[in-house]
């Protein structure tokens, strides 16, 4: 008799929960989006349908209301459409909004503790800290590193070209990307993944984005839509097998140059003198409170290892779709193409026929072209986590203190209110000082103090990538078509077969 009673008390604690958490929007008199149980409003990435990113440009798509309430299953959050409110959120009161509300346990997972996920006084000092890494200086010092690989990238192709085979340029693109990390960020100057596509450091970073099973489901999605149920269950934010990887890559490196005495121009090396620069500081201030020290304290192993990991999956992601659809569109554009090798051409004339960072500055077409790739194809969403409540200007609405605010990136860039012409690949919407478009919601790196913080070193990785390309090769069209999209990661991810563009040797006079 006891047994069912207590199945009822479950069944119907179960049901007042579900009850109020769908009706959260309701209560507060927000319209929302109806929800499905226990999807919420994510039915479509559940069933394998649509990518999360995906999933949120169609909410955004779907309503026209300035915010919306929506359901990332149990989780209420407000989806921001209005360009105003996004501004105000991302930048003007970017106080009431300053965390991201993801996964972040530093204590018990100090690889989670990276620039991405971590809130408040610990983001602001660790932004202030590694930001002089991505200086013009840094990058200048850089350059011949990335500018080698990109002539490896050229060479690797040239067999390909010379059959005339059609090519899936987003997966050697990201063999390029991959090599580029790992020598400036990890500090690596034996990985070459575009020679050896079955290294285990590239092998790894896919595992990690595309493996499907119901652990790495949960994990990834918990990340982003539920980080209490992580720590409810205990897992972790990253699979056991990727935290040894970098932690031994990272343990490796260090050792190494605290033992050589070697120095190189890359983003470990400034790691590793942050570390040791904090470590002298916290000997000099060892009578100072923890509390108040503890953004004093020496980066462990296991933080760099979570910084130069999140350089790898963030720089990864964004850099080879940057590379490999800015070259898709000019397939599909013979006249984009030609312009791109004629500002190429004259530019380099300018500099004496070399390939150098202020080269690859001046060349004003192909800026254009990655920014219009970058207008069409941004990373889909940003994220972010009522720090304080806040009243929507000109309304009666507050937004409470915990609340998930999310902005279709996606949605914005392919709306035509802010972006005419929204599905045409344009580079000169860009040309004119007089942009005919909403500037402020041009946002592929995001927004105000949290935008990413290495957005010049991918803009530079991409760049240098598209130029080496151009100028050796004629790009062919395989197949007019608009890209479809897979429902796997968060980011923009072609279905397979798709992306696919053919290379023809030029002859280049060096």
């Amino acid at each position: 008799m006891i047994f069912p009673l207590l199945v009822l008390l479950v069944v119907a604690i179960i049901y007042i929960f579900i009850k109020k958490q769908y009706s959260y929007w309701e209560r507060n008199g927000i319209p929302s989006h109806r929800p499905t149980i226990p999807f919420g409003n994510l039915q479509s990435l559940v069933k394998k349908k649509r990518s999360f990113g995906h999933a949120i440009y169609d909410l955004y798509r779907n309503t026209t209301e300035p915010f919306i309430g929506i359901y990332l299953f149990f989780r209420p959050a407000l989806l921001v459409r209005d360009a105003a409110l996004i501004k105000n959120v991302l930048l003007t009161d970017f106080q009431n909004f300053h965390d991201r509300g993801v996964y972040c346990e530093p204590e018990t997972d100090p690889m989670s503790a990276t620039l991405f996920a971590l809130p408040g006084r610990r983001w602001k000092n660790l932004r202030a800290k590694l930001t002089p890494a991505f200086t013009s200086g840094k990058l200048k010092g850089m350059f011949s590193t990335i500018s080698n690989i990109a002539s490896e990238f050229v060479k690797v192709c040239e067999p390909i070209a010379e059959n005339h085979e059609a090519i899936e340029i987003r997966q050697i693109a990201g063999r390029y990307v991959a090599d580029c990390i790992a020598t400036i960020a990890f500090g690596l100057d034996n990985v070459s993944t575009l020679n050896d596509p079955d290294h285990e450091f590239l092998l790894n970073g896919k595992e990690m984005s595309q493996k499907s099973g119901f652990v790495g489901t949960i994990r990834r999605s918990a990340v982003f839509l539920c980080p209490n149920l992580l720590k409810f269950i205990g897992m972790k934010g990253l699979p056991t097998f990727i935290k040894e990887f970098c932690f031994n890559l990272v343990t490796k490196t260090i050792k190494h140059r605290e033992l050589t005495g070697e120095i190189r121009k890359d983003i470990m090396q400034y790691l590793i003198q942050l570390r040791n620069n904090s470590s002298n500081l916290k000997n000099e201030n060892s009578n100072i409170n923890d509390d108040d020290s503890l953004d004093e304290k020496a980066m462990s192993f296991e933080q760099i290892a979570g910084q130069v990991f999140i350089f790898y999956i963030a720089g990864n992601e964004t850099s080879t779709s940057t590379i490999a659809y800015t070259l898709y569109e000019l397939s599909q554009d013979v006249d984009l193409m030609r312009r791109a090798q004629q500002d190429i051409e004259q530019t380099l004339d300018k500099y004496n026929g070399q390939l150098t960072y202020e080269a690859i500055s001046d060349m004003q077409f192909v800026d254009l072209c990655v920014k219009e790739t970058l207008r069409k194809y941004p990373f889909p969403m940003l994220n972010r986590e009522c720090t304080k409540e806040y009243q929507i200007p000109g309304t009666q609405t507050v937004i409470k203190k915990g609340t998930a605010v999310v902005v279709s990136v996606l949605g914005i860039h392919r709306d035509e209110q802010y972006f005419p012409e929204p599905d045409r690949y344009n580079p000169d919407r860009f040309a004119s000082e007089k942009h005919p478009f909403n500037e402020d919601m041009y946002m592929p790196f995001g927004m105000g103090p949290r935008n990413c913080i290495a957005y010049r070193m991918g803009l530079l990785v991409s760049k240098v990538a598209v130029v080496m390309i151009l100028r050796h090769y004629n790009i062919e069209m395989v197949k007019r078509e608009e890209l479809e999209f897979d429902y796997r990661g968060v980011g923009l991810v072609p279905k397979p077969g798709q992306c696919k563009i053919k290379l023809v040797k030029k002859v280049v006079v060096e």
